[in-house]
């Protein structure tokens, strides 16, 4: 299974990004599946004015960003909390896309501040969004406060205890992500097209 994890912030000094990274070499470490950050920082999509399907000139990036969303089987939304909310980016990226990229995958969400809370009110708003896009939203959500104590710039634990946080909810995630994708091979094997 290839799981694509979005990295939602583009702000300069992003906290969040550290624990996209974390997340990607705590799937590789399994070595039972594949993992990438998609980095909307390093896109930078313009606000949108035309989906992709039907753009007469695409952003630099966007169907490279498409393609690779729709060659993975899972995916992880990571987003600090802006206002109560995700990010005007994570929603941008996703909003260029049909709905159907991203419909009948499993999708894990996970929220970051740097207060105690762990952006709560960003992962309620982004579970949401999973829904309006089609996806299976992983009810367990990992939310992570005081992310500069836990996490250094390369993603790397500072804060051992909080493993278990990492693991839990990976575990749940992965159970998820290859029930779907068995069911969608069963479903292919018998002749059935699946999304």
């Amino acid at each position: 299974m290839h799981i694509s994890i979005l990295s939602g912030s583009t702000r300069i000094n992003r906290q969040s990004h550290r624990v996209a990274l974390a997340l990607e070499k705590a799937i590789r470490r399994e070595d039972l599946h594949t993992a990438e950050v998609l980095d909307l920082a390093e896109y930078q999509f313009p606000m949108l004015e035309e989906v992709l399907h039907r753009h007469p000139n695409p952003p630099e990036g966007l169907a490279d960003f498409a393609e690779r969303v729709r060659h993975s089987d899972a995916f992880l939304f990571v987003s600090p909390e802006y206002n109560g909310s995700y990010t005007a980016a994570l929603k941008n990226a996703v909003d260029y896309l049909k709905e159907r990229e991203f419909a009948q995958k499993a999708i894990g969400v996970v929220s970051v501040s740097t207060g105690m809370l762990g952006g709560i009110r960003a992962a309620l708003a982004l579970q949401q969004l999973v829904l309006g896009i089609g996806g299976f939203a992983l009810p367990q959500m990992l939310t992570v406060g005081q992310v500069q104590q836990r996490f250094d710039e390369r993603g790397e634990l500072l804060e051992p205890a909080f493993e278990k946080n990492i693991q839990t909810f990976l575990g749940a995630f992965l159970w998820l992500g290859e029930a779907v994708a068995e069911k969608k091979m069963a479903a292919l094997s018998q002749g059935v097209v699946v999304l």
